[in-house]
């Protein structure tokens, strides 16, 4: 079951990101807007799962090579690995993501996901990634050009134009973001399962996705 799981956590993902989205369909007039919006982030961001490493695919063997390690002596596992990955996305889907929808009134907590999908992806994968790579186009920046970027736009408008967020929301929403990055991502959870002999390495298939 869990190597079931670590192999194909993005293709669960890809599931979970479609029923999400028909429920928001289906359900859109009993939320608040702010919780609509949450549920479409929710989604979106399992999308975002598939889109790296499912299609087109080539995340870990990007990240291996280019993004996290220009000579690493094992990019199959090194130093991401399916483990890694896996927690790195599913436990941010849950932590960041999924709360607003339950509290869509703290704006503060809303904005953290917003912030990270619609502007910290947006450099991420919109500028740097492709700066890298030298094309228009690398895994993930679908997601974030027509699913975050626009739910963000809409987020962000909204609670301007009616006076829900101070600085304060944006400063916590923001001091969340960088330390669910910094800490727990790349420090906790990266570093924690980052070795040359990780029991849990890409499938062959997952790293032939990857053409520069």
């Amino acid at each position: 079951m869990k190597k079931f799981l670590l192999r194909h956590f993005y293709n669960i993902s890809l599931g979970i990101g479609i029923v999400v989205l028909i429920g928001a369909i289906i359900f859109w007039k009993d939320m608040s807007f702010l919780q609509g919006l949450a549920v479409l982030n929710f989604a979106v961001i399992n999308f975002h799962f598939f889109e790296e490493f499912g299609f087109p695919g080539g995340f870990p063997k990007f990240c291996n090579t280019i993004f996290a390690c220009k000579n690493s002596p094992a990019p199959d596992r090194y130093p991401l690995n399916q483990m890694s990955a896996f927690l790195t996305n599913w436990v941010t889907a849950i932590v960041l993501y999924l709360p607003p929808i339950f509290f869509p009134d703290v704006i503060w907590f809303g904005l953290a996901p917003i912030l990270f999908g619609g502007v910290a992806q947006l450099l991420m994968h919109g500028i740097y990634n492709n700066i890298v790579l030298k094309k228009f186009y690398n895994a993930g920046l679908a997601a974030v050009l027509f699913g975050h970027v626009p739910i963000a736009i809409c987020y962000i408008y909204y609670i301007t134009v009616h006076n829900l967020a101070s600085g304060w929301d944006y400063l916590i929403g923001t001091v969340i973001m960088v330390l669910w990055y910094v800490v727990v991502v790349r420090i906790i959870i990266n570093k924690t399962f980052e070795d040359v002999n990780s029991p849990y390495p890409f499938d062959e298939v997952e790293m032939n996705k990857f053409k520069k």
